[in-house]
């Protein structure tokens, strides 16, 4: 039996990839198209490098990358995930149905795997939504000890903002398994979003607390809409700071932006953020 010594889960790759030139044109979505075609070729280079103590774990997307990694790794060293969404749309079921795929695949191919020591690392699309979602439940579900490490630049994002990013920073929050991920944007604002590493963060109850001043912060999603505060500041009223908390789930499409403060003084706030 031979010893599985990381993981590399490549989440829903090549999403933009089938989409007409016209709708491409039509949505505006060839910043990411673009992206993806460099990610992609980063994907297929560093799997034919890996040993045969990876195993490469794709969740949806082309056969053909699922090819490849086997041609390099071998038919034990590579799986295409094919567990079906559930029709009840449980998530907990679908996540129990996955990690038997993958724990049925090592049996089948005399592997195993130490929850203990094992190392992963995540790839795909989209970087703030189904790459931590499906990492986090595969860290849970598999019973890791050692998180999952995020891969920025084998992702595809969906926020705009972070096209042509000057700074990319990881932050660990004290005594959890989340990370909060700050950006450098190229307008000279900076961006944050958080992130759970062991849990599957679609269903993770905690919440992210912070606070925050209602002129130099802004909650947003991922297309720049403000969330919080609920209206403009204005200069007939003084700014104020808050106890904001966002829900741990919400992340996957939130961001806080830092639009009248430096990046020093808001990685402050940032680090100072707690998970209850």
């Amino acid at each position: 039996m031979t010893q599985v010594e990381h993981i590399i889960f490549l989440i829903h790759p090549c999403c933009y990839e089938p989409i007409d030139a016209q709708q491409i044109r039509r949505e505006g979505l060839q910043l990411f198209l673009d992206r993806e075609q460099v990610v992609k070729a980063r994907w297929r280079a560093e799997v034919a490098q890996r040993d045969t103590g990876t195993l490469y774990v794709q969740l949806g997307g082309p056969a053909y990358l699922h090819e490849a990694a086997e041609q390099a790794l071998g038919p034990e060293g590579a799986l295409l995930l094919k567990t079906p969404f559930p029709a009840s749309e449980d998530l907990d079921e679908y996540y129990r149905g996955l990690t038997e795929e993958i724990r049925r695949h090592l049996a089948d191919h005399d592997r195993a795997l130490d929850a203990a020591t094992v190392t992963s690392e995540l790839w795909g699309e989209s970087f703030e939504g189904c790459v931590p979602g499906y990492g986090g439940a595969f860290a849970q579900h598999l019973g890791f000890v050692q998180a999952p490490e995020m891969r920025f630049e084998m992702t595809v994002y969906d926020s705009r903002f972070l096209y042509e990013a000057r700074g990319i920073e990881r932050i660990s929050i004290a005594n959890t398994d989340v990370e909060a991920w700050l950006f450098e944007c190229h307008d000279g604002t900076s961006a944050v979003t958080f992130q759970p590493r062991r849990t599957a963060q679609w269903l993770d109850e905690r919440s992210v607390c912070l606070r925050l001043n209602d002129r130099r912060h802004q909650v947003c999603d991922k297309q720049g809409h403000t969330v919080w505060p609920d209206a403009p500041w204005t200069k007939a009223r003084e700014e104020s700071v808050h106890e904001v908390s966002v829900p741990m789930k919400e992340w996957v499409s939130r961001w806080i932006r830092s639009v009248g403060t430096g990046i020093d003084e808001f990685r402050e706030v940032v680090a100072a953020a707690r998970v209850e």
